[in-house]
C-alpha cells in the first residue's frame, strides 16, 4: 500500500471508554505483538485495565478493510498514556511491523498532544531504551527533550531508559 494512500485511509482516534473493552484489549494485544520483535511487553489484561481506567488515554491508528488487510478496521498502531493533574505519562507506543516508517506513530502523537492541550496538560513524559535510536529521533522531532536516565529500567535485555519530556504551551484563552 503506497504511503499517500495509507495516510488518506488511516484513522487516528481516541478509544472510547464505552465500548467492549475485552474485545478491544484483545485487538490491542495482537497489534502490540506484531510491533515488537519479541512480542508484546504487555499481556491482554494490561490493555483491558488501561481501557477501564478513567485517567487513561488509548489512541489507535486503524485502516479500513482491504484485500491486503483481510479484515475490518485493522488496528496498525496504538499509544497508551495516563493523565494525572497537569501531566501525561506515555506507557506504550507501538506500530505493527508491516506499517512502520510511515509516520503512523507521529500522527498518533499529534493526536495525543492535541488531546492533552484540550485537557490543560502541560507536560508529557516517556521512557525509551537508550538503543532505540528511531524512537528517540521521533520524540526529538516532536519536541521532546532528555531530562534523565533510569538505570537498568528495561529487562530482556537489561538496558537503561532515557526519560524525555515535552512541555506544552496551552492556548492563551484556556489559561485565562
Amino acid at each position: 500500500m503506497k504511503l499517500d494512500r495509507l495516510n488518506e485511509q488511516l484513522k487516528i482516534e481516541r478509544v472510547s471508554h464505552l465500548i467492549n473493552n475485552e474485545e478491544v484489549a484483545k485487538l490491542l494485544y495482537q497489534t502490540a505483538s506484531k510491533g515488537f520483535k519479541n512480542g508484546s511487553p504487555w499481556e491482554e489484561n494490561h490493555f483491558f485495565h488501561s481501557l477501564e481506567a478513567k485517567n487513561s488515554v488509548v489512541i489507535t491508528a486503524s485502516l479500513p478493510r482491504t484485500e491486503e488487510l483481510g479484515q475490518t478496521n485493522q488496528i496498525v498502531g496504538l499509544l497508551v498514556a495516563s493523565l494525572v493533574s497537569t501531566e501525561a505519562e506515555i506507557y506504550l507506543v507501538v506500530v505493527d511491523e508491516t506499517f512502520k516508517k510511515r509516520r503512523i506513530a507521529f500522527r498518533m502523537f499529534e493526536h495525543l498532544i492535541s488531546y492533552c492541550k484540550e485537557n490543560e496538560i502541560t507536560s508529557i513524559f516517556l521512557e525509551v531504551r537508550v538503543s532505540n535510536e528511531a524512537a528517540i529521533g521521533l520524540y526529538q522531532a516532536l519536541g521532546f527533550l532528555r531530562v534523565g536516565v533510569r538505570k537498568a529500567y528495561y529487562s530482556s535485555p537489561i538496558e537503561d531508559a532515557i526519560v524525555m519530556e515535552l512541555k506544552l504551551q496551552l492556548n492563551e484563552e484556556k489559561q485565562e
